[in-house]
């Protein structure tokens, strides 16, 4: 299963729908906030794709996709437990013991998060059940960076930054 990881358009949603269309197997799309009407605009453009956004700082509304949208979700696929944030709430911007308590204290396989700005992978191996941490950078910035994320049933999941400059 692919997913495309976007974070951060800040009403600059160019290059998102320009990756969707560069990766046509795109099953699956995380939005991790701070431009939700960005990635409501393009939602309707691809209607075989399943979109799932949080919103972040910087998005005053509630509602996309027709759907009350939260600060932090989950989602299981592949077989691996999906925590998604914008990370505004755990205190990204000055370390990881935010997310790492998220990631324990909510079973997570893999927590995806946004509004540092900074493209990031960190694979978190402290006791019984390790995590990753994927940032996938702000798609709003110049060089447009975006993540991709491959889930297999039974395998570790693999992820790659990807960006148009």
């Amino acid at each position: 299963m692919k997913c495309l990881v976007f974070s951060d358009s800040h009403n600059y949603s160019f290059f998102i729908e320009k990756a969707i269309r560069k990766n046509p197997d795109t099953d699956v799309v995380f939005f991790l906030g701070d431009g939700l009407s960005d990635i409501e605009d393009i939602f309707y453009k691809f209607p075989s794709i399943k979109f799932l956004a949080v919103r972040g700082n910087c998005d005053f509304r509630y509602i996309a996709f027709g759907e009350a949208v939260q600060k932090t979700a989950e989602i299981y696929l592949e077989g691996k437990k999906i925590v998604y944030t914008h990370g505004d709430l755990y205190g990204v911007k000055y370390g990881k013991t935010g997310l790492s308590n998220l990631a324990k204290s909510r079973s997570a396989d893999i927590v995806l998060f946004g509004h540092t700005h900074i493209p990031e992978l960190e694979y978190v191996n402290e006791g019984d059940a390790p995590f990753y941490l994927f940032n996938p950078g702000s798609v709003g910035s110049r060089e447009g960076h975006f993540g991709i994320m491959t889930l297999t049933e039974g395998k570790e999941p693999l992820f790659s930054h990807g960006c148009f400059v």
